[in-house]
């Protein structure tokens, strides 16, 4: 087991220690959450009188979709707050953008209505918020 022993501690600063940061992965989970919430108030709730197929089939998409958007929720939640803000944005960026910390406040909460509700207007305005939330990034780049 002495091959495994490190002869240095290192110590990383953040999750990422390769400093690859992109916003594309919350932009496609806000993106998904949308689409589910779009998919969800599509649904027909079966008749009365459905086959026991039909109301399973209902229970079953009903289940997949809801799973999925609070999934992306998480993972959008995670990739915004976890790793965008709290390990590449700096006080510099804050300087220029000085509602920044509003707009990721604002996106962590909508990340937590998205996993507790079905409303397209709160999935489209995280969605929205999101996607201006990478277009920060891409001209903090520059």
């Amino acid at each position: 087991m002495g091959i495994f022993k490190p002869s240095h501690v290192a110590h990383a600063h953040c999750h990422v220690p390769c400093g690859i940061y992109d916003p594309t992965f919350a932009i496609n989970a806000a993106e998904t959450v949308a689409k589910m919430v779009d998919q969800l108030l599509a649904m027909e709730v079966p008749s009365p009188d459905a086959s026991g197929a039909e109301k399973i089939k209902f229970h079953h998409d009903l289940e997949r979709r809801v799973t999925n958007k609070e999934e992306h929720a998480k993972k959008c939640k995670y990739e915004l707050l976890d790793v965008l803000w709290t390990q590449y944005f700096k006080p510099e960026h804050l300087e220029r953008w000085p509602d920044l910390h509003e707009k990721f406040h604002r996106a962590g909460h909508l990340c937590t209505q998205n996993m507790q509700n079905i409303d397209a207007a709160l999935a489209q305005e995280l969605w929205d918020l999101t996607k201006e939330i990478g277009e920060i990034f891409a001209a903090s780049k520059t």
